[in-house]
């Protein structure tokens, strides 16, 4: 039944319902205090997506950019994301504070797969769903890649090396 199920399929879903309830709600001839509840849902709701949705990294711009990156002495996490994935948003606190924690020993790249870059790593990094995390050492060859979740503790094992 949810084959082809996503992890931001949960976001369309809000929207239908929100839909639903905004059609539901003003066939039955609301009074204004409905109206301004559901106006402050629907406000809030927004808000709060605009305000906790992942961002690609903002100097990227071509699939070359990114993969001159890797392999440079720093070891480097690249994030395939998506703004309507839930799992990416969800996460976004964690890579925030991993970001803000190991600045200078990790770099942590936010590729939105829906920009111009992200369809050009995809048939390099062969992923398909989102958020997808690649881990790639100092020397450039990946380690590990992760789908769906994150592991922080790996992460922080394999920068504190052997």
């Amino acid at each position: 039944m949810f084959d082809n199920w996503q992890y931001y399929s949960a976001v369309w879903l809000a929207l239908a319902l929100l839909v639903i309830v905004a059609v539901v709600l003003f066939r039955n001839k609301p009074r204004l205090y409905e109206i301004l509840a559901f106006a402050g849902i629907f406000i809030g709701l927004a808000a709060l997506y605009f305000y906790i949705r992942p961002v690609q990294t903002e100097l990227m711009g071509e699939a070359a950019e990114v993969q001159a990156m890797i392999g440079q002495g720093t070891p480097v996490l690249l994030e395939f994301q998506s703004p309507y994935c839930v799992a990416c948003i969800a996460l976004k606190p964690t890579i925030d504070a991993l970001e803000n924690e190991f600045a200078g020993e990790l770099i942590i790249l936010r590729i939105n797969v829906q920009e111009q870059v992200g369809m050009q790593l995809a048939p390099i990094y062969r992923f398909q769903y989102t958020p997808t995390f690649i881990y790639f050492d100092d020397s450039g060859a990946e380690r590990w890649r992760t789908i769906g979740s994150f592991d922080e503790n790996r992460l922080r094992q394999d920068l504190a090396g052997p």
